[in-house]
């Protein structure tokens, strides 16, 4: 039997070698802030320089990955009045990252950077009331602190504003405000705007259909190395959305977008393995794809994956020879 990770190395385009794929060619990656120079300007007192060697601990490369030293810095930034340290600890309790997970410990340090003015601040306290556990929902107040974010230029808060429009959540749905404050989010350069505006411009939600500005939207937010962004472009390729179709580009996409972590990738290639798109038809190489993509805890995406593993299982199995 051919190994899965054989085969998964082989579909992907990659050597069959063991660890995390490397970053996708088409992200830009900024060069991460120097370890030492932080380190060393923090050691001399510089709070600026603590929440950002915090975050160089917690979002840095792979092997300077230590909690520990982040939740340091970010509690001597607290002590100091930072309020960007506030807001990234409290980050921490609100998802329960190296800390027992408290929404009242995180509201708590929202609401004092709130109180020095800190926008982000504003936005991570319309999520508490958005349904933090332990924290009663109250949409309406959520609105209005998304509101309040939004107002101040921060493009979270944007974005958080857009959805309540969306969703109809603390508002009446309506789509002319979604896509306006999506666009205000996407325009300043949030990533998860670029791919819900494309979005909006794919289906003409609170937009005119127009899919060239939806693929150069998944394209900006591929830029930025986002794997979402780069499956929506190979959904655009793949199913011809105002181009041609084309399956070869489509499998690039796909590819990067599996390589930078999109699980539901692995599920897309896997189809056009089975099918033979843009690829010799292969369904080893399918099968392995679906019982990755099996993996994922996305209840929905591993019911659908593991539906094809069973097909094809069965497909498979029928087809092979008595002995």
């Amino acid at each position: 039997m051919i190994g899965l990770a054989f085969v998964l190395a082989l579909a992907l385009g990659q050597a069959p070698v063991a660890g995390a794929a490397s970053p996708p060619a088409t992200a830009k990656s900024a060069a991460p802030a120097d370890l030492a120079e932080l380190t060393r300007r923090a050691r001399a007192g510089d709070v600026s320089a603590y929440d950002a060697l915090a975050l160089r601990y917690l979002d840095g490369p792979d092997e300077d990955y230590d909690l520990d030293k982040a939740l340091h810095w970010l509690k001597a930034g607290v002590a100091a009045g930072d309020p960007a340290s506030m807001v990234d600890l409290g980050d921490l309790y609100l998802d329960g990252e190296g800390v027992d997970a408290s929404a009242a410990e995180a509201a708590k340090l929202y609401q004092a950077a709130a109180r020095k003015g800190y926008a982000r601040a504003y936005d991570r306290m319309g999520l508490v009331y958005s349904g933090a556990e332990g924290v009663q929902e109250d949409f309406a107040q959520a609105v209005r602190w998304f509101r309040r974010a939004a107002a101040a230029g921060d493009r979270e808060g944007m974005y958080d504003l857009a959805k309540a429009y969306q969703n109809g959540r603390g508002v009446a749905e309506d789509k002319a405000q979604a896509a306006a404050w999506m666009r205000k989010s996407a325009e300043a350069g949030f990533v998860d705007a670029l791919n819900d505006l494309g979005d909006f411009y794919s289906d003409g939600y609170g937009v005119a259909v127009d899919h060239g500005k939806a693929l150069a939207l998944y394209k900006a937010a591929a830029d930025q190395g986002s794997a979402t962004g780069m499956a929506n472009v190979a959904v655009v390729y793949h199913n011809g959305e105002g181009v041609p179709v084309d399956y070869a580009e489509a499998l690039k996409w796909y590819k990067a977008a599996a390589n930078a972590g999109d699980t539901d990738a692995y599920y897309r290639i896997g189809l056009m393995y089975e099918a033979g798109e843009g690829v010799k038809k292969n369904k080893d190489a399918a099968l392995a794809l679906y019982r990755k993509t099996a993996e994922d805890p996305d209840a929905d995406q591993q019911e659908e994956a593991q539906a094809a593993v069973d097909r094809l299982e069965d497909e498979l199995a029928s087809r092979a020879p008595v002995t």
